[in-house]
């Protein structure tokens, strides 16, 4: 599979499993179950479970987010469910290449919806620190963990 391709399913996996513990999920779940319906018709119950187990386990398990205290487990929950999503999303890619497309339309109206913002093109980050300061930057989520 090419990089692209790959990058398309991380970017997917990692998007649906963040919007289904939002208000969004409804709309993540009805687009994603259309380009399963589209592109791989034979899964697309088994997928439609698989959205509401995904759902369930992030708002059972304690998922920064999904109204619940964050937790180890919750993060690795998370996680393990992203791997899953981007695993399928890539097997879709590479059984139906011509789904990339469709995915693609799909991101950007999911990130319409919820409001995000896309950069394109690059992004230069700078900072300036002195004495004792600390400069923490991200591009995108970030946990600082701090022991004294």
């Amino acid at each position: 599979m090419d990089p692209q391709a790959l990058a398309l399913a991380g970017t997917a996996g990692t998007t649906v499993v963040t919007l289904l513990a939002t208000d969004a999920w409804q709309q993540t779940k009805s687009g994603v179950l259309a380009l399963w319906r589209r592109f791989g018709p034979q899964a697309a119950e088994e997928v439609d479970g698989l959205l509401s187990e995904a759902r369930q386990t992030l708002l059972g398990g304690a998922v920064p987010g999904a109204g619940a205290a964050p937790g180890p487990a919750g993060e690795q929950a998370r996680q393990r469910l992203e791997s899953a999503w981007q695993l399928r999303f890539g097997v879709l890619l590479a059984e139906h290449p011509e789904a990339a497309d469709g995915l693609t339309a799909l991101l950007d109206s999911l990130a319409a919806a919820a409001g995000t913002q896309t950069v394109h093109g690059g992004v230069r980050l700078e900072a300036h620190a002195e004495g004792n300061a600390r400069i923490y930057q991200s591009l995108r989520d970030q946990t600082i963990n701090e022991h004294r």
